[in-house]
């Protein structure tokens, strides 16, 4: 038997608390892309910091170049979009209103790092919900300090 990863594990642990993970249907959008802006420890100037994954209107996981820099000590302030719809590109842009790492278990990761926007973007989300379910649900056993995690 195969050995799982630390990734699938998370995964497995969120399925039991909120249930499956569902892709949606297939859109007329193409990908997102995402672009994360900040400044590097010690620097007053802002950069490219990486990239990320838009998994909420106002929540952005960090890709690998991302997580490095924020290892590192770096600030994101920026979240930069771009996508196509239709043939036609769009583009979009917010700024970060704070940025932790996930709890695992009451454990910081240090691999998973979310970036939350001050208001939600207009991008198109890669993954639409079923009826009935709870958008924050997940993203709050992963990220407790959310503020849309508090709202209630």
């Amino acid at each position: 038997m195969a050995k799982r990863t630390k990734f699938q594990a998370v995964v497995a642990d969120l399925e039991l608390k909120v249930g499956p993970v569902v892709t949606g249907p297939a859109s007329h959008t193409g990908p997102v892309f995402v672009a994360v802006f900040g400044k590097r420890e010690g620097s007053t100037r802002v950069e490219v910091l990486g990239t990320g994954n838009l998994v909420k209107d106002t929540v952005v996981l960090g890709g690998p170049d991302t997580v490095t820099a924020l290892k590192a000590g770096a600030t994101p302030t920026q979240v930069g979009f771009a996508w196509v719809r239709l043939g036609t590109g769009h583009t979009d842009v917010r700024t970060v209103r704070g940025f932790a790492t996930a709890e695992i278990n009451d454990q910081p990761n240090p691999d998973m790092w979310a970036m939350e926007l001050t208001t939600p973007t207009k991008a198109p989300l890669p993954v639409t919900m079923p009826p009935g379910s709870s958008p924050a649900s997940g993203w709050c056993f992963l990220f407790p300090w959310l503020s849309m995690c508090h709202a209630n």
